[in-house]
């Protein structure tokens, strides 16, 4: 505060003027609220209580943006807690079915698997060839599918191989942990 000025007011003041703000609480209040230093401070706190009431206004009306964003963001959570359940159990069920196989024998298997099915379909071509006994349709039907099967086993045959190639030279991608997950807020904290 700026004792001075506010001294120099109380020198200008004749005894009488003195004696009359002491004796007065009314007098000693109207003095205070004249000083230019609480002139400037009232002005200060009037600006300061039309600044806060504007912001909290403009809060309030964000309010119903931001509960639906929450409401939104713990659907989103719910939703992907669900799916990494899903995927934890459907991994884990996986390990359950596929731990006690080696990689090398499921490959030797579908290799195996492979093999029957081109003689399958070899047989089938040569059955008809040597007795024609099936209408032409219906053979290129069987033929048909029996190579789409063989096909489909070379081409995991060959995808296999070049995973266990990866697995054997450390080609495996780099993973990392997922980062946490939001803090839940109560529905009735806004």
């Amino acid at each position: 505060p700026d004792y001075p000025a506010a001294l120099a007011s109380l020198q200008s003041m004749t005894s009488d003027q003195l004696k009359e703000i002491l004796n007065s609480d009314d007098k000693f209040e109207e003095f205070i609220r004249e000083l230019p230093q609480m002139k400037a401070l009232y002005s200060e706190k009037e600006m300061l209580m039309a600044s806060n009431k504007s912001l909290a206004e403009y809060n309030m009306s964000q309010e119903p943006i931001l509960r639906e964003a929450k409401e939104r963001l713990l659907e989103k959570y719910t939703e992907a807690t669900r799916l990494s359940d899903e995927v934890r159990t459907l991994q884990s069920e996986l390990e359950k079915k596929s731990g006690s196989v080696r990689p090398d024998t499921l490959l030797a298997l579908l290799e195996a698997a492979n093999q029957e099915a081109e003689e399958e379909s070899e047989n089938l071509m040569e059955h008809y060839l040597q007795t024609g006994d099936k209408h032409i349709e219906h053979f290129i039907e069987e033929y048909q599918e029996k190579r789409k099967l063989a096909h489909m086993r070379r081409i995991k045959v060959d995808k296999m191989k070049e995973l266990l190639l990866q697995t054997q030279t450390g080609g495996s991608t780099p993973s990392r942990q997922a980062p946490p997950p939001p803090m839940m807020y109560p529905t009735g904290a806004l």
